[in-house]
């Protein structure tokens, strides 16, 4: 039973708390600081696995011809990325006179496949490698050297393949269970199957096990994000902006968009759960979509800002400049400047190598449409309209593709991913509204401020009875 609301408490939750908001602003920015500190000091500890049992790993693979190959066939019907799987294995090597700190700030790398096997074994012979052939890698955190460098050490590339596997398992399992729990099986199952099922995800472990590692932070993400929008709309806030900055941590900028989008997603899905109401959903979805990107920024923009406290600014700024100028604008061959060339060369590459993609894409449409029609039967034709407003999530995959037009097009043959990823969250709106929708809970709607622990923007007490009565349909 739900309390009828006072004047009084209705005027102490109003939609929008601005003394709490900006405490949670303060909140936000401190941890997000103190999360970058904790990052770099990964980072270090990465670094501080010795090299020699690394490199002894990676010249078995070598002698085996499972490292040093490149441009290989995924077996799905597109190409591995295997160059960067190269240059995962070899962050970190290359620079014995440093120790694990200077190391850290740097970050440096042997070059990439046919390069990177010659000077592997040059390095296991006892050979060092000329400073001028290695690589400063600080653009990325780099992150996932906390994994490669004690995997590869330990148990060799296949080792750290199958470590990436598990990884990608197990995120997956997570993610739609928890996604399932707040917004209901079905509705999980549209999110995340058309990447599953029209992608060469599942191929990843084996010949890039890089992309399986950040496909598998997306969705540790997601779950993240979904369970953070069950609670509050500050624990989401908290929720979200750790999801992004954990992203950039451990991604070399593969599928930024697949992230961006699915996490918005399921906070406006869930918000929408919680509370029926078109402005809640728009701010809820506004707000994660606009956090995600913050909190990615801000920890891209960290990683640069330590970087220059030691390599020097004039010498940061020049190396990122030039890569931002190229990744957006830059020349090269087949690459277009066109409004939605970007998005059109990614929606074709998906078409035209991926054989299960035109299936998955009218299956995914149907199921659309079916879902639509049942949410209109069950919950009359105001559930329908909020269709749109759930979907909204899916046009960041577009914003991103056309603001990084030249790595979007450069990088179609992986970047594609975010395309079906985009269909997966307009899957997951529709059969979330075709379901049989209740508050979480069991009906009983938390009643807090609007950012504590349990109202979003634009929930009232006054909203408690329709919410409850939901409960019961």
């Amino acid at each position: 039973m739900t309390t009828p609301p006072t004047t009084e408490s209705r005027k102490k939750l109003g939609p929008w708390n601005w003394r709490e908001i900006r405490r949670v602003a303060l909140v936000f920015i401190l941890g997000a600081a103190a999360l970058q500190m904790v990052f770099f000091s990964l980072l270090i500890a990465g670094q501080a696995v010795p090299d020699k049992p690394i490199i002894d790993k990676l010249a078995v693979s070598v002698a085996n011809g499972t490292y040093g190959f490149s441009g290989a066939a995924d077996r799905m019907g597109g190409s591995a990325d295997t160059f960067t799987e190269c240059v995962v294995a070899g962050t970190g090597l290359g620079s014995v006179d440093k120790n694990a700190f200077e190391r850290a700030i740097a970050m440096p790398r042997i070059g990439s496949c046919h390069t990177g096997k010659d000077q592997i074994l040059l390095l296991a012979s006892g050979g060092q490698v000329d400073p001028v052939q290695v690589g400063q890698y600080y653009r990325y955190w780099a992150g996932y050297t906390v994994i490669t460098r004690p995997v590869l050490a330990f148990f060799g590339l296949d080792g750290l393949r199958i470590v990436a596997g598990g990884m990608l398992a197990a995120s997956l399992v997570v993610a739609f269970s928890v996604v399932a729990r707040r917004a209901g099986k079905w509705a999980a199952a549209g999110l995340l199957l058309p990447l599953f099922f029209s992608t060469n995800l599942m191929s990843t472990p084996s010949n890039s096990f890089s992309h399986a590692m950040s496909v598998s932070t997306v969705l540790f993400g997601v779950a993240i994000s979904a369970w953070a929008a069950g609670k509050s709309t500050r624990t989401m806030v908290f929720g979200v902006g750790f999801s992004a900055a954990l992203f950039c941590y451990m991604d070399l900028l593969t599928t930024p968009a697949m992230s961006w989008a699915m996490c918005t997603a399921v906070v406006a899905g869930i918000t929408y759960i919680r509370t029926r109401n078109a402005k809640a959903v728009l701010q809820g979805g506004i707000l994660a979509a606009a956090v995600w990107i913050i909190a990615f920024a801000g920890t891209w923009a960290s990683r640069w800002a330590i970087a220059a406290l030691f390599l020097g600014v004039r010498t940061t700024y020049k190396n990122v400049r030039a890569t931002v100028d190229f990744r957006t604008t830059g020349e090269w061959d087949n690459v277009s400047k066109d409004l939605f060339a970007p998005t059109a060369a990614n929606w074709n590459y998906w078409l035209g190598h991926l054989p299960t993609a035109k299936v998955v894409l009218c299956l995914t449409v149907l199921a659309i449409v079916l879902a639509l029609l049942v949410a209109w039967r069950r919950n009359g034709l105001r559930a329908v309209a909020f269709w749109p407003l759930l979907s909204l999530a899916a046009l960041v995959v577009v914003i991103w593709y056309e603001v990084l037009s030249n790595h979007s097009q450069i990088h179609a043959f992986f970047t594609y991913r975010s395309i079906p990823a985009a269909l997966g969250v307009l899957a997951f709106a529709a059969l979330l509204l075709a379901a049989r929708q209740s508050p979480l809970n069991g009906g009983e709607v938390h009643r807090q401020d609007s950012l504590g622990s349990g109202l979003h923007p634009g929930e009232t007490r006054a909203d408690a009875p329709e919410l409850a009565a939901g409960a019961n349909r």
